[in-house]
């Protein structure tokens, strides 16, 4: 990747997007979606990876408690 003339020596912006919904976790790291992102996202951000893995996990959990406490 070629650096403009008065970047000096920093490094390029990194984008790591994080979306959790009804419709499931989306992730998109530089461009990349799906599989490719995650594999990015682990390598960069470990803890977030748990981290989103274990918010996902409550959310279902909390969901299912309340559809079947109104039976």
């Amino acid at each position: 990747m070629k650096s403009h003339p008065s970047s000096g020596n920093r490094t390029p912006v990194q984008v790591v997007a994080i979306s959790i919904g009804a419709s499931g976790i989306r992730v998109r790291a530089d461009g990349r979606t799906g599989r490719e992102a995650w594999r990015v996202i682990r390598q960069r951000h470990p803890r977030v990876v748990w981290v989103a893995a274990a918010y996902a996990t409550v959310l279902v959990l909390v969901a299912f408690l309340g559809v079947t406490s109104l039976f």
